[in-house]
């Protein structure tokens, strides 16, 4: 297991659930990523138990399929620039016309509009609507099959976040104890808390939610959206159809700032080593990419088809580890005081420890105390020492934070000390190391500790 403070997530798919590749894989990442949109819970079971037999400690995000609008059953219908095609309100289709089994679609859509499938590979537009059928032109050449997405560019969809797909999903998570939960395509904060009512109704409670900001609705609302959810992630490929290309930079920024400021974690996903599908080397403009990401402060990096059906699924986390761990060191980010008094000590502790070089040591039984001084990004190695191993999993995709497991302890103090031992006997605190051991007791009352000392 290789040790950094920006922290790697791998999508586990075709190409990375063979057992040798995946024994090998997930020594350099510190998550991986059951993508819900594909496949059945059998194969989302067989997946997860094959990455804990290897590693029980890493962290398992589920990513739900999400509220969207797909074609109904039919037989491929292949188009040329130019051409035109009908969409109608039905279930399936022999070939003559896509079937779009939702009557949202044609509420929704104007003459214009910009039809985007296949993950932005064709594009058409909306030239006649009338009634539950529209016709629409092909702005490229492409192949339209059953049960693929219709994106409306700039535009989201009004139904409901969860939809029966997305309960039995959410259950499964629930049941094999995931740690992180993705919802697609949230519009705003009401959407955040509808999946955790549902989360709390089938006895899941802890599993945290991953906001996917991928839509206009997320951007326009974006502070309410960031700070009603656990964790956010810039979903770069959902974004690409519906905003321009030379758009994603500054909205990217914008997702990352907000995170920051609400002291939200956050992550990057989508196409950060795309040639790597094919490619066994990254393009320099894929390095810069990941740079940058790196630079503004995200707490983790998220790789899709890399390693899901990519032909280089090792190569790829390998490289991407190693373009992080190059910069995670010049992390440049506001450290904005905020009015909580958690928050100003986190920071006082960052700043002190940085001042006199000190490790920080922390012991913590919810995390909250942890995750405020991740988000002031320490530039000393910063370790915790937690008693629940879900509590360890959730840690494990913090920036900078390095937990580790130090069984059942009575109270703070001698969870202070068992942290340090192990440490020391791991190796990672060595005599003549300056620590700063601490803290914070947040649910009940206010009640830090903060001492230092020369191992």
């Amino acid at each position: 297991m290789i040790v950094s403070r920006v922290k790697i997530v791998a999508t586990i798919g075709p190409a990375s659930e063979k057992t040798d590749v995946l024994r090998e894989l997930i020594k350099y990442v510190d998550g991986v990523r059951i993508n819900f949109s594909h496949g059945n819970t059998e194969e989302w079971r067989t997946r997860v138990m094959n990455v804990r037999e290897f590693r029980n400690d890493i962290t398992v995000l589920g990513d739900l399929r999400g509220p969207g609008i797909r074609t109904g059953g039919m037989k491929p219908i292949t188009i040329s620039t130019g051409d035109s095609v009908e969409f109608r309100l039905d279930d399936k289709s022999d070939g003559g016309f896509v079937p779009v089994p939702n009557s949202s679609f044609f509420r929704v859509i104007t003459i214009d509009d910009i039809i985007v499938m296949n993950d932005g590979r064709l594009r058409l537009r909306v030239e006649k609507v009338s009634g539950n059928r529209a016709v629409l032109t092909a702005l490229t050449s492409g192949t339209i099959m059953q049960e693929k997405a219709i994106v409306i560019k700039g535009k989201d969809y009004p139904i409901p976040i969860l939809d029966d797909y997305d309960r039995e999903a959410l259950k499964f998570a629930v049941s094999i104890g995931m740690d992180y939960v993705g919802v697609s395509h949230v519009r705003s904060s009401d959407d955040i808390e509808e999946v955790r009512a549902e989360l709390r109704r089938i006895g899941g409670d802890w599993v945290r939610l991953v906001a996917k900001i991928e839509g206009p609705d997320a951007v326009r609302n974006m502070k309410d959206v960031v700070c009603a959810s656990d964790y956010v992630m810039v979903a770069r490929g959902d974004l690409g159809m519906h905003f321009d290309l030379e758009e994603i930079p500054r909205i990217q920024s914008s997702i990352i700032k907000e995170s920051q400021k609400c002291g939200k974690p956050v992550m990057v996903a989508t196409q950060l080593l795309e040639s790597m599908i094919e490619q066994p080397v990254p393009t320099r403009a894929e390095v810069v990419d990941i740079t940058n990401a790196v630079m503004e402060g995200v707490d983790s990096l998220l790789l899709t088809g890399e390693t899901a059906v990519g032909k280089y699924p090792i190569e790829a986390v390998q490289w991407l580890r190693r373009v992080a761990g190059e910069y995670e060191g010049e992390v440049r980010i506001d450290r904005e005081v905020m009015a909580n008094l958690t928050d100003r000590l986190a920071l006082g502790i960052v700043q002190l420890a940085e001042d006199i070089g000190a490790k920080i040591v922390i012991y913590s039984r919810g995390g909250r105390f942890v995750e405020a001084i991740s988000r002031y990004r320490p530039k000393v190695p910063t370790y915790v020492g937690v008693s629940d191993e879900r509590i360890l999993r959730r840690l494990r995709l913090y920036w900078g934070v390095e937990p580790i497991i130090i069984g059942d302890i009575k109270d703070y103090d001698e969870g202070e000390r068992e942290t340090l031992n192990q440490l020391i006997r791991s190796g990672s605190i060595a005599k003549g190391d300056l620590v700063l051991l601490t803290h914070g007791v947040i649910d009940t009352y206010n009640d830090y500790s903060i001492r230092i000392l020369r191992i």
